[in-house]
């Protein structure tokens, strides 16, 4: 019956179905508990297609592949209760045996399905029937590296020294007799839990060492250019300066996309770690240490180291950045300074050509009246010779008069073009 509601979020029943995505597998004591973590290749579509690759081995058996939005699938062989989780960059593949189970790779739960998925984590559970770790299982364990501790505010032990087996695989011992089977499987998920995300959290420590000595290069050429920069006085050395620095920024470009998801999953993962650690409620035994104090003196530094690279990151951008900008103002600036230069050249020239330009009017109004009294000369000799005036007093007293007709006339034919 659906509800007579007509307005759904598109979203609603994704986020209805995210509260059962992951159904807890509730198991009984006397039983032991393996789990791989693999990673998918860091291309788009390669956990659907890990997810194809199951359906295709699942469907035979008769396992309900139907739902794709699915993140978990159970199922069960003759002996073994199998369940696969797709998380967004990694795949978890859990089963449960009988104790006596000593097939670390087993054929019948789909382990040939995950194609080239990476694997990086491998953890044992023998959860015994006891409320407590016997002394002679808590000796199988180095005593360097031993963990053991009180969970559950003491109703169940847990035990480990984190070294793999000849399989890779890291064995837990878990009492848990004096808890309830809903509390036995609650805890059991935290520690699977709690190896898986310690394992991938740490996947970015050797990316980050190995990072680092290119940072270092970095930030030593930027300082060498920064230095470099008050020396800059030619255009040449200039864009040098600037070419430098953008091959610079190229470089920690790629250095920051590199290693900016990992950094990101890494401290995720650390978070993660971090509630799961404090849900188990734990109390040392006395003997070695407990989870909560080793895993967080390996794995706390080690995230610290990523963050301290990724800080390094961010400050060598950022003094790119800043160097770009300067150079970029100097260039700005030296520009303004040239276009003003060129400005005043301009004017000048422009002042010069003006004053020549007044020269050859006022030259020209010369030239003109020179040329229009030899004229009026040829014009006036006849009537003067008749009236027996003097030419060369005429010309004279109409000297005056023609240069202020040719002065006159230029100036209304400069007004006119302006």
């Amino acid at each position: 019956m659906g509800t007579p509601y007509p307005f759904l979020h598109p979203d609603r029943d994704a986020v209805l179905s995210e509260l059962h995505a992951r159904p807890l597998h509730l198991i009984d004591a006397g039983v032991r508990v393996r789990r791989v973590v693999l990673v998918v290749a860091p291309v788009a579509g390669a956990m659907r297609a890990a997810i194809e690759r199951f359906s295709a081995f699942a469907t035979p058996l008769g396992i309900d592949c139907a739902e794709r939005s699915a993140r978990q699938y159970s199922f069960k062989t003759e002996t073994r209760c199998v369940t696969w989780e797709f998380h967004t960059e990694f795949i978890t593949v859990t089963w449960y045996a009988p104790l006596d189970d000593n097939e670390n790779w087993p054929d019948d739960i789909g382990l040939s399905a995950l194609g080239d998925a990476k694997l990086v984590g491998a953890t044992r559970v023998d959860v015994i029937e006891g409320a407590a770790l016997p002394q002679t299982l808590l000796a199988t364990f180095r005593p360097e590296s031993l963990c053991a501790a009180s969970v559950e505010t003491g109703k169940a032990q847990v035990a480990t020294d984190f070294v793999p087996d000849a399989d890779g695989f890291t064995r837990f011992e878990f009492a848990a007799g004096g808890l309830t089977a809903f509390r036995r499987s609650i805890t059991l998920r935290r520690l699977l839990e709690i190896e898986t995300y310690r394992t991938m959290a740490l996947l970015a420590l050797p990316l980050a060492r190995e990072t680092a000595p290119t940072l270092r290069a970095a930030e030593t050429e930027l300082e060498a250019l920064i230095e470099g920069l008050s020396n800059a006085t030619t255009p040449e050395q200039i864009q040098e300066r600037l070419a430098g620095l953008h091959a610079l920024s190229v470089r920690s470009g790629q250095i920051s996309e590199k290693l900016g998801y990992r950094f990101s999953a890494a401290q995720a993962y650390g978070e993660i770690l971090r509630m799961r650690l404090d849900k188990l409620r734990e109390a040392t035994l006395g003997h070695g240490s407990s989870l909560t104090t080793f895993i967080g003196n390996r794995v706390e530094p080690a995230l610290a180291t990523c963050e301290a690279i990724n800080k390094r990151i961010a400050v060598l951008s950022a003094k790119i950045e800043r160097g770009i900008e300067l150079l970029n103002l100097r260039i700005g600036l030296d520009m303004q300074i040239q276009n003003t230069q060129v400005l005043e050249t301009i004017a000048r020239t422009s002042q010069s050509q003006f004053r020549l330009q007044r020269t050859v009017e006022g030259l020209s109004i010369i030239a003109i009246t020179y040329y229009l009294l030899g004229i009026i000369g040829y014009a006036l000799a006849g009537p003067l010779s008749v009236l027996h005036w003097d030419k060369t007093m005429a010309l004279s007293i109409a000297a005056p008069f023609a240069l202020l007709g040719v002065w006159l006339s230029m100036r209304a034919i400069r007004k006119k073009v302006h």
